[in-house]
């Protein structure tokens, strides 16, 4: 059985009264405040999916450099995160049904800022010794999405969707642009919701060109996950 596992929501850094900025996590509208072990790990994960060896590999690293205490267990802060919805985790005999069980019902929504997402990526990896001054021009350019990838960010730019609610638009060639167009055009009755909807797109196994798009924008940070 494989597990994957992926970061729910956005980091933001607010300042408290006495100008401290505290890290929070905004999902569905509502901010999570994170302590310093939970930031870590929840950043090992943002644009990244990741196998439970590699995610506890990555935290430790991180830990190691930041120069914090240990702290409590590794499996304490994955649990609590998982427990809030701030991290996915997905499985599945395959690598193809672990990502969709990752994926599938998490809500889509596209990164505006990019160019700032991929210079504040540079300056981390520079800062971890990873990359030198030279490599920036290299990642700092924006990648060339596919064809699907383009329809992918199209769709998610009119209207949130889940991954499943995508691979249905696709396969059944529906291009909504409202919200109540969702409803109409990839629901057949009124007691279906994203949640069956997924499970009936994982029988048919129709997922794979869609969730190879999806999987490539969020790597490339396109796009983020919210879970509603």
């Amino acid at each position: 059985m494989l597990t994957l596992y992926t970061a729910i929501g956005t980091l933001k850094f607010v300042k408290n009264t006495d100008g401290k900025s505290t890290p929070m996590v905004l999902n569905n509208h509502q901010e999570f405040g994170l302590c310093d072990h939970e930031l870590i790990l929840w950043s090992c994960l943002a644009f990244q999916i990741l196998q439970i060896h590699e995610l506890e590999s990555a935290y430790h690293v991180r830990l190691k450099n930041s120069g914090r205490p240990d702290g409590l267990a590794f499996s304490h802060y994955l649990n609590r995160l998982l427990l809030r919805g701030l991290i996915a985790k997905g499985e599945g005999v395959t690598g193809v049904d672990a990502l969709y069980q990752l994926l599938g019902k998490l809500h889509i929504l596209p990164v505006h800022e990019t160019f700032s997402t991929r210079l504040f990526t540079c300056i981390q990896l520079y800062v971890e010794g990873k990359i030198k001054p030279g490599d920036f021009g290299k990642y700092l350019r924006k990648e060339k999405n596919t064809p699907i990838e383009e329809t992918v960010l199209k769709l998610t730019k009119a209207v949130p969707l889940t991954t499943a609610e995508l691979v249905t638009c696709v396969d059944q060639k529906k291009v909504p642009k409202r919200e109540d167009e969702v409803l109409t055009q990839l629901y057949d009755g009124t007691e279906d919701t994203y949640l069956t909807l997924a499970d009936q797109a994982q029988i048919l196994h129709i997922q794979y060109p869609v969730l190879q798009a999806v999987g490539n924008l969020y790597l490339n940070k396109q796009i983020s996950f919210q879970r509603f």
